[in-house]
């Protein structure tokens, strides 16, 4: 072997052997700092989350070599996003600091989070989203990285809004829904329309000066059983139409139960409860009972 050649294999060998190594290599970053979530800032104020929370930004080096992080603050990608969250206009509003470590094996580092809200009344009322991005540096094809989500409300959040939203639908709703027992007598396996065949339905009144709507549905019975009757688990065979309710202010409305019975409960009463909701999901009432006689 001439010296061209060993000197050839030579480095060919020592290339295998670094690329064993970094095989070998473990490489990883992670944090305890995923999912942050504030509201009532106020434009021209800046927050400390470690002042604000006690909440330093945390980063670990999860490899067993030593590894450069660096802290950068960018806008999230479409698929992050979550109504009605929009993205920070200007990665500058969520600063870090220190930015940037060098961290040992298992080491983890701390950075005080900023939060700065321009001084500008046309962000009040907003929610925006911001994404911490912690990534090794010179690491390669080897490189790691984790983000942290940052979102907060300039005013109330979504969570506080939605929730005063569904306490004010609550307090003006004024209605009632009638009979608050329901007999159908002579249902029958299959399709079974109760007000064609036996001239019943439910009969929604809206006292209030507003618009109601309500989302109406059948729902297994909960409670003491009815003696006499089965409370099934499963009641998709009854449907009310329609399933979404309107009704204009001072009215009444009209609400079928349509049934399609299985053969499996032919020749047996069944009782199952009626559940009105506002459209956003909230249950309301409860209280109405439906009881089926299957011939």
């Amino acid at each position: 072997m001439n010296m061209k050649t060993t000197k050839t294999a030579l480095g060919a060998a020592a290339m295998l052997l670094c690329l064993a190594a970094a095989g070998r290599a473990k490489v990883g970053l992670s944090s305890q700092f995923i999912n942050v979530v504030l509201e009532n800032l106020k434009p021209g104020r800046s927050y400390n989350l470690r002042e604000l929370k006690g909440i330093p930004y945390t980063v670990k080096n999860r490899g067993d070599s030593p590894v450069e992080v660096v802290l950068e603050v960018v806008p999230p990608e479409p698929k992050e996003m979550v109504a009605p969250y929009e993205a920070i206009p200007d990665p500058g509003w969520l600063q870090l600091s220190p930015s940037r470590a060098i961290l040992g094996p298992g080491e983890p580092a701390f950075s005080d989070l900023t939060i700065k809200v321009p001084d500008d009344p046309k962000y009040i009322g907003r929610h925006f989203h911001g994404v911490i991005w912690a990534h090794t540096m010179n690491t390669g094809f080897m490189a790691a990285g984790v983000k942290s989500n940052v979102r907060f409300s300039i005013g109330k959040g979504p969570e506080t809004l939605a929730e005063e939203e569904r306490q004010k639908q609550m307090v003006e709703l004024n209605y009632e829904l009638w009979p608050s027992a329901l007999y159908v007598l002579q249902a029958k396996a299959g399709s079974y329309d109760v007000k064609k065949q036996e001239k019943k339905s439910l009969k929604l009144t809206n006292r209030d000066d507003k618009e109601l709507v309500l989302t109406v549905k059948a729902v297994p019975w909960s409670g003491s059983k009815p003696e006499g009757y089965e409370t099934p688990e499963d009641v998709s065979w009854a449907k009310f139409v329609p399933d979404t309710v309107t009704v204009d202010a001072e009215s009444l409305k009209d609400i079928k139960l349509m049934l399609d019975v299985p053969e499996s409960l032919k020749g047996k009463k069944v009782a199952f409860l009626v559940q009105l909701a506002l459209p956003i999901g909230t249950v309301v009432n409860m209280s109405n009972r439906v009881y089926v006689q299957i011939e």
